[in-house]
């Protein structure tokens, strides 16, 4: 399995990643629910690639990173203008992703995985693996707001283990 964690530093200091993710944050401060800044980022991306190692998967580190670091990158969009968050992240990450290393298969993958991590219905194993991580990076067996959440019962993670 080839990997090279160089190319995720070219996304990390991006400006449009990071002044998405400032937005995001500074929009979500008074949140009671689930946040989307860069620890929730990197727990999908951990997650996510202990799933592929688990399941032997042949999905680079690097790229299961990169579409976990660029998943929720919609939300801005989301919160200003309504739109669905994997639709607008697609966009989003498209423009961020030109600036890098991965080559144009590993590019339309991650943004395949990008737009299709709500749903998890994808027949492409990288969409699927980063529904399932964000699923399982929430804590909802120990969220003080749960009792007010809209998730619905069968998405929420109410164990520790994977």
């Amino acid at each position: 399995m080839i990997h090279n964690m160089q190319r995720i530093q070219a996304i990390l200091p991006h400006p449009l990643f990071c002044e998405s993710l400032h937005k995001i944050q500074e929009l979500e401060r008074d949140r009671i629910y689930c946040k989307h800044g860069l620890p929730h980022l990197l727990d999908v991306a951990r997650i996510a690639s202990l799933m592929a190692a688990d399941r032997q998967l042949d999905l680079p580190r690097d790229v299961i990173y990169a579409a976990a670091l660029l998943h929720d990158i919609g939300r801005l969009q989301q919160y200003l203008t309504g739109e669905d968050h994997a639709a607008a992240g697609m966009r989003t990450a498209q423009e961020i992703l030109r600036d890098t290393a991965f080559s144009a298969s590993e590019q339309r993958a991650i943004l395949q995985a990008v737009s299709k991590h709500r749903r998890g219905d994808t027949a492409q194993m990288l969409g699927r693996i980063l529904c399932e991580a964000d699923d399982a990076s929430r804590m909802c067996f120990a969220c003080a707001a749960q009792d007010t959440c809209y998730w619905p019962e069968h998405r929420k993670n109410n164990t520790i283990l994977l």
